[in-house]
């Protein structure tokens, strides 16, 4: 039951200015993938309010630190709610700190945007989601991997919800040759070695990277995540295996890893994002000048991190425009009918049964200079593991997350 403290919430009708919420780890071993969000969600709103809010009004950015600390997310969520009285939440990076904090969501049936690729399957009214899922990632690069490497991976993945999970929808994909079913002609890949499953604070991979050697896989997926992470990367370029064992990843290059280790240690990654700063169309040109001038860097790299968060912001205001409220039914209801815009990503389009986004995928390997080469794009890519188990129009009230079974 919601407590009687959120009928107080005004309606926003009142004042010049309508308070909005992030959570986002700015400090922390999860702000590799905070900083980033945060200057896209500073550029969105700012550039929101400079083209003269939303109906009328100027957005109030509350934002709060959440210092890569699962215990903070619902503390300040409930702090957005109750004090602050936020018509929207954005943030969360972490699936761990998600859900630590989606029950709090659901409690006081408050707006929330979780702006991050994961692991899929949320299915919940009351929360949109703009980050790329496991068909939209592990499609094609399965596919790749299997044409170009060959059909034994070895996975290694962070220990906490999303790794478990994506390496539940991971053996699916790979095992199919690169579909939820299998694919009719294609090849079939096997796994070698035992998946392994890495607390987030391990900085020593050694006894990891020695297990991966002696199973002699054909490819390495990563589902690796956060600082002390990055350590991976490094070391099993100094065992000699990076130009032995290719590697995949679903994460590399979101915190923008490949800006922190030499190029050496990392050129050839692929990953698989609807987003890479070398994308290019009118919208990423103008989106990229900004933020580098945002950030007062002409080399600043904004990563698919910051780019998603400025989506899923644009998306609420798209949402807020079209209903003509700030009011949670009337943007949801407005949500649902099938928003789409140009953004720098291209064209993005929110599917309004599952509330994820469909978008363009590329195909990037690491270059020698920090960036990345776009090796294929694959236009209109639907959430498809999400969508074919979670119908919000037919079934709103779920507040739940599907996995493989």
């Amino acid at each position: 039951m919601v407590p009687a403290m959120i009928g107080l919430r005004p309606s926003w009708a009142q004042g010049k200015k309508v308070p909005v919420g992030s959570l986002l780890d700015k400090t922390g071993g999860i702000n590799i993938y905070g900083l980033p969000a945060i200057a896209g969600t500073e550029y969105a709103v700012a550039e929101i309010n400079a083209k003269g809010g939303l109906l009328g009004k100027q957005l109030e950015l509350i934002q709060y630190d959440t210092q890569s600390d699962i215990a903070n997310f619902p503390k300040f969520a409930k702090k957005l709610i109750l004090e602050d009285q936020v018509a929207v939440i954005h943030g969360g990076i972490t699936s761990a700190s998600r859900e630590s904090f989606r029950p709090v969501i659901d409690e006081y049936k408050q707006l929330y945007f979780y702006n991050i690729i994961y692991e899929g399957g949320v299915c919940d009214k009351y929360v949109f989601v703009t980050g790329e899922t496991p068909t939209q990632q592990m499609g094609p690069l399965s596919k790749y991997a299997l044409k170009k490497y060959g059909t034994k991976a070895y996975t290694v993945a962070a220990d906490y919800n999303f790794g478990h999970i994506s390496w539940k929808w991971w053996d699916i994909f790979w095992r199919n040759g690169g579909g939820l079913e299998p694919v009719a002609g294609g090849k079939k890949g096997q796994h070698v070695g035992k998946v392994e499953f890495i607390p987030l604070d391990v900085t020593d991979f050694n006894a990891t990277i020695n297990r991966i050697q002696e199973a002699k896989p054909d490819v390495l997926m990563s589902f690796l995540v956060g600082g002390a992470h990055i350590n991976f990367y490094r070391q099993f370029a100094a065992a000699g295996l990076k130009n032995k064992i290719p590697i995949i990843s679903t994460t590399f290059g979101f915190g923008n890893e490949h800006i922190v280790l030499d190029a050496k240690e990392v050129e050839g990654l692929v990953a698989c994002y609807p987003y890479f700063d070398e994308v290019d169309n009118a919208q990423n040109r103008v989106f990229k000048a900004a933020m580098k001038k945002k950030m007062n860097n002409p080399n600043y790299y904004i990563g698919d991190a910051g780019a998603e968060s400025y989506n899923g912001w644009h998306f609420w205001a798209k949402g807020v425009q079209k209903a003509g409220s700030f009011e949670r039914e009337a943007v949801t209801k407005a949500l649902e009918s099938g928003i789409e815009w140009d953004s720098p990503m291209g064209r993005v389009k929110l599917d309004p049964a599952s509330h994820h986004v469909v978008f363009t995928m590329h195909l990037a390997a690491v270059n020698k200079n920090h960036g990345w080469n776009v090796i294929e794009s694959f236009p209109n890519i639907p959430p498809t593991e999400t969508m074919q188990l979670c119908d919000l129009i037919k079934n709103p009230d779920q507040h739940t997350q599907y996995q493989p079974k």
